[in-house]
């Protein structure tokens, strides 16, 4: 709304102090209320569409990567109170110390980053495990393997194991899984010197396991042994761990593992010791002398066994995860840990889908995370590969309970403040900065079952959509994107690119049955561009993610998907939740088939009571509460004035809200903080006459007659309480509030 509303006096903001111990999840207090809080000052002024930040590198419709700021990378993870705690190798640590554009060489990094969840999908970032520090020895932590058990003195023990560069295996231990943690050795676990070890000359990447009886056990080992071979490597290692856990209680045997590369991981299911690898880059088809199929090349690959100390015994199952470059992704080294977590097994690995949404050309990898297949009694994986869009919610996001501000699905332009790993406060770097959570739950839907999405069907093609972004370009130049037609006729559209960037670009299809070529690119004067083809909108309705990127500087790597790629008949091409790019052979074309009904229609009641949005905020400015995307409708606000400190402030009564939504807060201005948020029912929606907009306590038609005069703009018109007018409940006045506000009065008279 354009015209600010001023209340006739001013709100007193009280500030408090808030005490927060670096203690799990489940031991803090609820610290925000209403009964601790302040109402938030009166405020209109909404943040501009064109104001809010879209320089977020996650895609808002995905679930991967796991953090939206973070590069991090070769997962592993350990439940601990009905959370659970994800740690990784710390690539952001490479990319602050080397650079956006340079390759990653992993030898600035010291450190692990660690990310928690109760539903995989809304992550809280907990921060760094300073390696270098706790264990100054080390060369490099990369790639841990975590446990964790009970013991005598009725504790949580964690054991992080870690590599220690390419030479040995380190561990670190603490009783909480965030912080705390210490060198119990003062030295490697396990170096290539290690009496017993054998031939092993690169003992690291290590993978941990309990069994049921609460032995410990260890595997890792990489390169090739004096006597090994491509085929056998024959440096893999398995150990029994001492009960001490940092110490070995058995011979070192070798796991005879085909092709092995790095990677090691231990799970137990069922009874039965499984050990996962990631092979080579070799052609594996050429020499495979197992009953399963060959593995790709750097593709995960699992073996079983009863007795993991008998090298005899490991039983070879096959490809369990593909390459990340064989699913849509980049080609790069995979590294993955598999978990249960709530009734189910997710598969945890990384990727560069990241450092794209950034737009840099440095190989960081990210985090993702998929929901898999695992039959427990057969101890059998299905194989499998990431996705773009990840696991799905697994349990109910509540807003009725106090959560971090920093447990989020995005961001964009944020920053984070870690001296309380377990209530990080985040800062907008910008006007407009956001951060994001995923299925928050206001009400419970009517009806169990949702409806199904509606068959495919066979669409024509009216335009096609680039969502670009410019990676690298020497000069301005004009980009000319290109879309053949099935009859091959080419139709075009030209954007002028500045610089690095995001760009959109809309191409006339002309209600085209299909592609030739779905789409390639030109830059005038032949300037050298690398591009990222993030997405394609079709019909200005179906997005379909593509994470391609183009250039001219190599030769064929201008272009997207063809007909001449080899397609089989039904082949998808390109796909999404609600539309299918599919290769038709009969029409030799790349065809649209789409499902009419994009969504599930959200049949929740509104909630029974208003609720109130409060919050832990610091910081001159507001912070708005939107629904589903950055820009999206807004729910309510919340405005402060309390640059010195946290403060507990409480929005106006809502009750226009039910079902489930994305929810994203919107900073008004650059240094504006949040640390917790939670909504809560509100006692207060008594306290206001609807109708009642010059505030004397009686609703009749000089209210009427005041709000005509405000919406016509008629000069030092104001309303004492411009909320009393807002019948329509949707943080704005317009004409459809006036014609509610007579209606209310006819009825009333």
């Amino acid at each position: 709304m354009n015209k600010a509303l001023i209340a006739k006096g001013a709100t007193l903001i009280i500030s408090a102090a808030v005490f927060l111990s670096a203690l799990p999840f489940s031991a803090f207090a609820e610290s925000v209320s209403m009964t601790n809080a302040v109402r938030s000052l009166e405020s209109d002024i909404a943040v501009p569409d064109n104001q809010i930040s879209t320089d977020n590198y996650k895609d808002t419709r995905f679930n991967n990567p796991i953090s939206p700021d973070f590069f991090c990378a070769d997962p592993t993870a350990v439940e601990y109170n009905g959370r659970l705690y994800v740690y990784g190798t710390n690539d952001h640590q490479q990319f602050e110390a080397a650079g956006p554009d340079v390759d990653n060489t992993y030898e600035k990094i010291k450190s692990l980053l660690v990310f928690s969840t109760e539903d995989m999908v809304n992550w809280t970032y907990h921060g760094e495990i300073n390696v270098g520090k706790i264990a100054p020895w080390i060369s490099a932590s990369w790639a841990p393997s975590i446990v964790s058990r009970e013991e005598a003195d009725g504790r949580t023990h964690f054991y992080l194991y870690f590599s220690n560069s390419g030479i040995g295996t380190g561990v670190i231990t603490s009783t909480d899984p965030v912080t705390g943690w210490t060198d119990p050795l003062g030295h490697c676990l396990v170096t290539s010197n290690t009496p017993g070890l054998g031939d092993c000359p690169n003992p690291f990447d290590p993978g941990a396991v309990i069994d049921d009886n609460g032995v410990g056990w260890l595997s890792f080992g990489a390169g090739t042994a004096s006597n090994g071979t491509d085929y056998m490597p024959g440096s893999v290692r398995i150990v029994r761990l001492g009960d001490d856990m940092i110490s070995f209680d058995s011979d070192f045997r070798q796991i005879p593992a085909p092709y092995s590369f790095e990677a090691s991981e231990l799970n137990y299911i069922n009874g039965t010791y499984v050990y996962t690898y990631c092979s080579d880059w070799n052609n594996h088809s050429e020499k495979w002398d197992f009953d399963c199929p060959a593995p790709g090349g750097c593709s995960m690959v699992y073996m079983t066994t009863k007795t993991p100390l008998d090298p005899t015994s490991w039983k070879m199952m096959g490809e369990c995860f593909r390459q990340p470059g064989e699913v849509g992704f980049d080609y790069s080294n995979n590294h993955t840990h598999m978990h249960k977590f709530k009734g189910k097994w997710y598969m945890f690995y990384h990727t560069l889908m990241l450092k794209h949404g950034m737009g840099i050309t440095g190989g960081y990898r990210s985090m993702g995370v998929d929901e898999i297949e695992v039959d427990e009694k057969n101890v059998v994986i299905k194989d499998t590969g990431g996705t773009k869009k990840g696991a799905s919610q697994n349990g109910m996001f509540s807003p009725y309970v106090e959560h971090s501000a920093a447990e989020l699905a995005g961001t964009a332009q944020i920053d984070y403040d870690m001296t309380n790993p377990y209530a990080p406060i985040v800062s907008a770097k910008q006007n407009g900065s956001w951060t994001a959570v995923r299925g928050v739950q206001f009400t419970e839907s009517e009806n169990s079952s949702q409806p199904a999405v509606s068959e495919l069907v066979k669409m024509n093609i009216d335009t096609i959509q680039y969502n670009l972004t410019v990676t690298s370009i020497e000069s301005p130049s004009t980009i000319t994107m290109y879309a053949s037609a099935q009859n091959g006729v080419k139709n075009e559209k030209s954007v002028e690119v500045t610089g690095k960037g995001k760009y959109k670009v809309t191409v006339d299809m002309n209600d085209a049955k299909g592609f030739q070529i779905v789409g390639c690119f030109t830059a005038s004067n032949d300037t050298p561009v690398t591009l990222e083809v993030d997405s394609i909108t079709l019909n200005g309705k179906y997005n379909i993610a593509v994470a391609a990127e183009l250039t001219n500087t190599r030769e064929w790597a201008d272009g997207l998907r063809n007909i001449w790629n080899g397609f089989s008949d039904g082949d998808a091409v390109y796909t999404d939740d609600y539309a299918v790019l599919k290769y038709v052979k009969a029409d030799n074309a790349i065809e649209l088939f789409a499902s009419e009904n994009t969504g599930n229609a959200d049949n929740a009641p509104l909630v029974e009571n208003p609720l109130a949005f409060v919050s832990s905020v610091k910081g001159k400015g507001s912070i708005e509460v939107r629904l589903d995307e950055p820009a999206g409708e807004l729910l309510t606000r919340i405005a402060f004035d309390s640059p010195n400190s946290f403060t507990n402030i409480y929005s106006d009564s809502i009750s226009n809200i039910g079902g489930t939504h994305d929810l994203y807060f919107v900073y008004s201005d650059k240094g504006v903080s949040m640390q917790f948020w939670k909504f809560e029912e509100s006692d207060e929606v008594s306290d206001r006459l609807m109708g009642d907009v010059n505030a004397d306590g009686k609703f009749n038609i000089s209210d009427v007659v005041v709000l005509q005069k405000w919406i016509l703009a008629i000069p030092d018109v104001n309303l004492a309480d411009w909320k009393a007018a807002d019948l329509n409940k949707n943080n704005r006045l317009d004409i459809a509030d006036f014609c509610l506000m007579k209606e209310k009065l006819l009825g009333e008279n």
